[in-house]
């Protein structure tokens, strides 16, 4: 080795001697480990020394990402510990601890819960963080304290012995107490209930004159009356129950089962409502004509009204107490695919209701013909149509699918004017033209028989010929298709008159009986019977 590599040497061992000490770590300082915490008003650890204020509502919860940056050159080890305070909030994060390399940031969520019975206040919730360093110097413990504002559903302080929820009850002796500021709440309510509901809704009601009668004004004053008695009672109860101090579960049934009231009061109310609009709207509306709307659309609003009334109230309630919707949309698509897989048939009546009461090819008291069969229509439902026999003396129920699939003759749908035809025979040899004139004068006669401008005049056509003469036919239109097989009958009797009264002859068949020997009436050789 020569001088000058062994100098070389030396000078890089001094050197490795001066830098080593250099980069050797005292431990971990509390300034290069910083928090923070972004959307809460930017909190930095241990910058920021403004205590961190948390807004919610009792039975609530809230998500904060927490960021830790290690600044040091060690590694270090992190453990956050939560915190909680009995009938009101907790604080839990979702990861408690981790490993930290140096310039490396970690996160995790904190999750901050508020309890149903919460009473409304400010809380001190702190949040404790320990770094811990491997060489074991500079370990720390910073403690982050939240400010919790919490705001009861179920019970306000700020309601509490006040006239109303809003006027301090400064008056002495008994009158001060809670109860009394209650007893006057809930009497002026229901004073003013009742001068909303004998004054002000009869004043609305007796505005509307317009396809109205009477009757049904007084009944809708009587469901608006109920309706609204109903819910200032409930509203005044749980009102009154804040201003005496009750506890937050007797508070929170109350508010409970005055959602579920509310809830379906409303609907009732809006469905009454909805009831009394429709009937207002289509009061006349087959006095106007206008082109695709008419009553028989009635029950088909109805229904659609009543689906989503019931719809929204269920969703409402089900949310008020907490239910998952999503999950029960889900196990409903589930158990809906389930349904229309095992009900097919059923599911195909409905919608088929749903078609009839859109596209009304028939309405009640329509005459209508079904494979040749007439039927009167009695009520068409969802699920099925009620028709009458011709003869009104029985009740067919066809379901829905069965007639969309069918081909139905609406023959009353347009005018219950109807075409009917009457055949007739004569021989041969009797006088064609006056027979046919004698049909025609036949239908003339007759009452029913249209005979102006409106309708095409009686009038007749050879059709046939018959083995034993000529068949003519008379076509006539009547004015009801229920009577149109009366009054062919009746014409025809006419006709038959007339054949006989100017000679001519109807034909029919005749049997001849020819005998190959004379009867005489007495017995002979080979008969064999007494």
């Amino acid at each position: 080795m020569n001088v000058k590599t062994a100098t070389g040497l030396v000078l890089l061992v001094i050197l490795a001697m001066a830098v080593v000490p250099a980069t050797v770590s005292d431990g971990v300082a509390e300034d290069e480990i910083t928090i923070s915490i972004p959307g809460l008003d930017d909190f930095e650890y241990p910058e920021s020394t403004v205590t961190p204020v948390i807004s919610m509502s009792s039975n609530s919860s809230k998500t904060l990402n927490i960021y830790i940056h290690n600044k040091s050159f060690e590694v270090v080890t992190v453990f956050i510990h939560g915190s909680s305070i009995s009938n009101v909030a907790s604080l839990s994060p979702k990861a408690t601890d981790t490993s930290l390399d140096p310039e490396k940031t970690w996160t995790t969520a904190l999750t901050i819960e508020a309890k149903e019975y919460a009473k409304t206040g400010s809380y001190e919730l702190p949040l404790r963080i320990d770094v811990n360093s491997l060489s074991g110097t500079g370990d720390f413990e910073a403690t982050i304290t939240f400010e919790l504002a919490i705001e009861s559903a179920y019970n306000s302080d700020d309601l509490y012995n006040k006239f109303f929820g809003m006027f301090f009850n400064t008056l002495d002796g008994f009158m001060g107490e809670p109860w009394f500021a209650s007893l006057v709440t809930m009497v002026v309510l229901l004073v003013l209930n009742f001068v909303l509901c004998y004054l002000i809704i009869p004043l609305l009601t007796n505005r509307i004159k317009s396809g109205v009668t009477k009757l049904e004004k007084m009944q809708l004053k009587k469901s608006v009356t109920r309706i609204m008695s109903v819910l200032m009672f409930m509203y005044s109860l749980g009102l009154c129950a804040q201003i005496i101090g009750a506890s937050p579960t007797i508070c929170h049934y109350i508010d409970a089962i005055s959602t579920f009231v509310y809830v379906c009061v409303g609907a009732l109310l809006a469905w009454r409502i909805f009831v009394f609009i429709l009937n207002v709207l289509f009061k006349g509306v087959d006095d106007i004509e206008i082109e695709g709307l008419d009553s028989s659309l009635q029950p088909l609003f109805k229904m659609f009204g009543q689906i989503v009334i019931a719809i929204v109230a269920v969703t409402i309630i089900l949310a008020s107490f907490g239910v998952d919707l999503a999950g029960i949309l889900m196990s409903a698509g589930v158990v809906t695919l389930g349904i229309t897989m095992g009900a097919q048939n059923v599911l195909g009546q409905f919608f088929s209701g749903i078609v009839l009461l859109a596209t009304r090819p028939f309405k009640k008291g329509d005459f209508i013909k079904i494979n040749d069969k007439v039927y009167i229509v009695k009520k068409v439902k969802l699920m099925f149509t009620e028709l009458y026999t011709w003869d009104a003396d029985q009740i067919v129920t066809m379901p829905n699918n069965s007639l969309t699939a069918a081909t139905i003759v609406n023959v009353t749908k347009e005018s219950k004017e109807i075409r009917v035809f009457v055949y007739m025979s004569i021989a041969y040899e009797a006088d064609l033209a006056l027979a046919k004139k004698l049909m025609v004068q036949a239908a003339n006669e007759h009452p029913h028989v249209i005979t102006n401008e409106r309708r095409s005049p009686p009038s007749t056509r050879l059709t046939n010929f018959l083995d034993s003469g000529i068949e003519i036919r008379l076509g006539a239109y009547v004015d009801d298709f229920d009577s149109s097989g009366t009054y062919a009958g009746e014409i025809r009797e006419r006709i038959f008159e007339l054949f006989k009264e100017n000679g001519v002859e109807i034909p029919y068949n005749k049997m001849e009986i020819t005998l190959k020997q004379p009867c005489d009436g007495k017995k002979r050789p080979d008969d064999n019977f007494d």
